[in-house]
């Protein structure tokens, strides 16, 4: 636990001291599994419920959120990454002091019955259009 918090913090930081100089946008990637007795309808429904919510926070504007299932690879059974963008620094910082407030932060708890992410990291994303 204390070794992922800190990559988490150290990754965090690298990126908000990156981002001046890539002001594109983040992207959040977690790491989830499906629960066993749990369908991929059911999460694609819990996801839109959790997106939908999210995207009334203030900061969210311009919040896309996406499922990404594996094709090929070295993955388990149910294995999938949840993908979250803001356009900028001030946007995420914005909408992660609205979110403990917020409808989307009570589905949480419902997301969690459905699937559980593991780690997740934050990434600066630059445009290449």
């Amino acid at each position: 636990m204390k070794n992922g918090l800190i990559s988490l913090f150290s990754g965090l930081m690298l990126v908000l001291l990156t981002v001046p100089a890539r002001a594109d946008g983040l992207t959040q990637l977690w790491e989830c599994e499906l629960e066993e007795d749990k369908t991929r309808a059911e999460l694609v429904e819990i996801s839109v419920t959790w997106t939908k919510a999210a995207s009334s926070i203030e900061g969210a504007e311009g919040l896309e959120a996406y499922l990404e299932f594996p094709v090929s690879g070295d993955v388990g059974d149910g294995e999938f990454v949840f993908v979250m963008t803001l356009p900028s620094a001030t946007a995420w910082g914005r909408f992660e002091d609205a979110y403990p407030d917020s409808k989307a932060a009570e589905i949480d708890e419902d997301w969690g019955d459905v699937a559980s992410c593991s780690e997740s990291s934050i990434w600066s994303s630059v445009s290449l259009q």
